[in-house]
């Protein structure tokens, strides 16, 4: 019997919370002083705990019991052995997403000695210091004995890693956590900035979507840590009671998003490409849950998303690694980093591991080092995509000489099919000019012939009346025979230069032009004083002297001129000539004289107008023989004016560039 008290006494004491020495030298874990009692109901006062029964906790491991909706109480016995009775001690818990904290701190005499209620449920403002964590002084001085209460409840895990510190512990202490604080976020920011100078360099999407990424992920890591509270959002309630939650399902919708284009899993992966299109929609919608429903709801679904979504993009990662995408194996290194470190972070929130130091902190190492190398990977993914871009210029450089080659045959082919179409447009109309142009002489010849045979008839036909009958019909046989030597030549494809008098050429042109002229009853004048020669191919130059030439005579007749007049003048200009045709149509309206000169523009219906003259005419004048053509507006007119530089002359006048009707 006395055995089995004493096994019982033994037993009794094992299950007893030690008293927590305060020593300014030596702190032994507090841990190992707590005691807890679980409130089902929520209900009960100090008054009421402070005689009740608590459970000593024996787990070497900080206090976790995971998520529950009961209200947990912590009673720890403080003895002070402090040299020096001044020395102020601080109560420090480091979880910041604990809702409501009552802490008693109970004297000898069983008297509050100081009530503090802390928590995010509380002002920022209320806190004693302005820290994202729970600070509170515990007034011992002169006390060497007394006991700590601490009621907690809390909708996020039930964790309590507190500390009783100095003054001199409590503030090396936050030099410390600023420092990793300044450090961590200070990584975030970098990577933050980084990538958006890629992206405004690069306009890459994926960029976009990382950024993204990155943004959601510090919002929510600054919502966890408490910084929120302190630097952004204030008292903001329902940033405090939904953002946290809500951000972790944005931030994991994120990951998926970017990931999914990242990774090209459509095309490398396509089974998990729809598993994460799953995700990211179940994600979408917890988001948009933890923005309506309390956090005690949806963060345990939240916490288990955050840790299965890692794995799904390491997956990811290792089967489009495989398909040799270089970039994937960053991807893969990061996401690995992540994952350990959030299946830690997630264990200890569900009490399945022991709390240890850092442990709160182990989810940011592990997500600073998975910022990096995504990072990594998308610089790698610009480094291949700038090489194969560098690839293909050096491919291009090679083969350029080749290509050149041909473009320049090309258009020289076009060229030659764009005159030979301009020559074509305007054979119709010199078809119609040697009709005109024969007419007469033909019907003379009628004549002679209808009075030959009449006379021969009669008999009054001597040698003397045939010899000049013959001299008649051979006169105008030779003028028939001339009209197609000058159109047989005009439409000679050659195209070699030599020197011309571009005063016979004027007269060349109005002598072919002389039938539709003379029918439109149309006077030309020409001046020449010209004594320069050119150097140019002869018929381009007819053929453009004949373009205006026409396209006076339609102004005048479209404008019903009777009087209607062409003055043509060839001079010196410098050692070049200048050639001028005007006419007294009225001038060319504003619309019109802006874009004369554009290929196909005409202001006459299709049947009587191809747009093609004074366009090919400008490109003969400057692109074949280095000239200059314009056109103005005179009183009663319009003028063309054309520069052909001559053989010491080597630049050209500025002249007006305005434009003109097209034929």
């Amino acid at each position: 019997m006395k055995k089995l008290i004493f096994l019982f006494i033994v037993f009794t004491y094992t299950l007893q919370a030690s008293i927590h020495v305060l020593q300014d030298a030596l702190q032994s874990p507090i841990e190992k002083s707590i005691s807890y009692m679980e409130d089902s109901k929520g209900d009960l006062t100090y008054q009421q705990v402070q005689y009740s029964h608590f459970i000593p906790y024996t787990q070497e491991r900080s206090l976790n019991f995971g998520f529950t909706k009961s209200v947990y109480w912590f009673k720890i016995d403080l003895q002070n052995r402090s040299a020096k009775d001044d020395t102020h001690w601080w109560i420090k818990i480091d979880y910041p997403l604990l809702e409501l904290i009552d802490i008693y701190l109970i004297g000898p005499d069983h008297r509050v000695i100081k009530y503090k209620r802390m928590g995010t449920s509380q002002s920022f403002a209320s806190r004693e210091i302005a820290s994202h964590n729970f600070i509170s002084e515990l007034p011992l001085q002169n006390i060497s004995n007394a006991t700590l209460l601490i009621r907690v409840k809390t909708q996020s895990s039930m964790q309590l890693p507190l500390a009783i510190l100095s003054s001199e512990k409590l503030l090396e202490e936050t030099e410390q956590n600023n420092l990793f604080v300044g450090g961590y976020y200070g990584i975030f920011f970098i990577v933050l900035l980084y990538n958006i100078v890629l992206y405004i360099y690069t306009r890459d999407q994926n960029y976009l979507r990382y950024i993204l990424f990155i943004t959601s992920f510090i919002l929510w890591q600054l919502s966890f840590d408490g910084l929120g509270i302190k630097y952004l959002w204030g008292d903001d309630r329902w940033l405090i009671d939904h953002g946290s939650s809500a951000l972790i399902a944005f931030t994991a919708f994120c990951a998926l998003y970017f990931s999914r284009y990242f990774l090209n899993t459509v095309v490398y992966a396509p089974k998990i490409d729809k598993a994460i299109i799953l995700v990211m929609l179940i994600s979408l919608v917890m988001s948009v849950a933890s923005a309506i429903f309390p956090y005690g709801d949806v963060i345990p679904i939240n916490a288990a998303l955050a840790s299965l979504i890692p794995i799904i993009l390491l997956i990811a990662g290792v089967v489009v690694m495989r398909h040799e995408h270089r970039a994937a194996r960053f991807y893969v290194a990061g996401w690995s980093s992540f994952l350990i470190a959030t299946i830690i972070f997630a264990f200890n929130k569900f009490d399945l591991i022991p709390t240890f130091y850092g442990v709160n902190h182990v989810q940011q190492i592990g997500s600073a080092i998975e910022m990096i190398f995504l990072s990594l990977a998308l610089a790698d993914r610009v480094y291949l995509l700038q090489r194969e871009y560098i690839g293909k210029l050096n491919r291009l450089n090679d083969t350029l000489t080749e290509k050149v080659e041909v473009a320049l045959n090309e258009a020289r082919m076009k060229d030659r099919l764009f005159v030979q179409q301009s020559r074509l447009a305007a054979m119709g109309e010199m078809i119609e000019q040697i009709a005109h142009q024969w007419r007469q002489p033909l019907h003379t010849l009628a004549l002679i012939n209808q009075d030959m045979y009449i006379n021969q008839k009669l008999g009054k036909c001597d040698n003397e009346c045939f010899e000049q009958s013959h001299s008649s019909i051979d006169e105008h046989l030779q003028y028939l025979s001339k009209t197609i030597d000058d159109f047989r030549n005009f439409y000679k494809t050659d195209k070699s230069k030599s020197l011309e008098d571009l005063g016979k050429l004027a007269v060349d042109a109005l002598r072919l032009s002389d039938v539709f002229l003379k029918y439109a009853k149309i006077k030309t004048e020409l001046h020449v004083s010209a004594v320069n020669k050119v150097n140019i191919a002869k018929n381009e130059m007819v053929q453009v002297l004949m373009n205006l030439i026409k396209n006076s005579h339609d102004a005048i007749v479209e404008q019903r001129i009777s009087d209607g007049k062409i003055m043509i003048s060839v001079e010196d200009f410098g050692s070049g000539v200048k050639i001028s045709v005007e006419d007294n149509a009225g001038g060319i309206a504003p619309n019109v004289m802006e874009k004369i000169f554009d290929i196909y523009f005409t202001t006459k219906d299709p049947d009587h107008g191809t747009g093609l003259g004074l366009h090919m005419s400008k490109y003969i004048i400057e692109e074949s023989f280095g000239g200059k053509i314009s056109v103005e507006n005179i009183p009663g007119g319009a003028r063309f004016v054309i520069f052909l530089i001559g053989e010491e002359e080597q630049a050209l006048p500025i002249h007006d560039e305005s434009h003109r009707r097209n034929i």
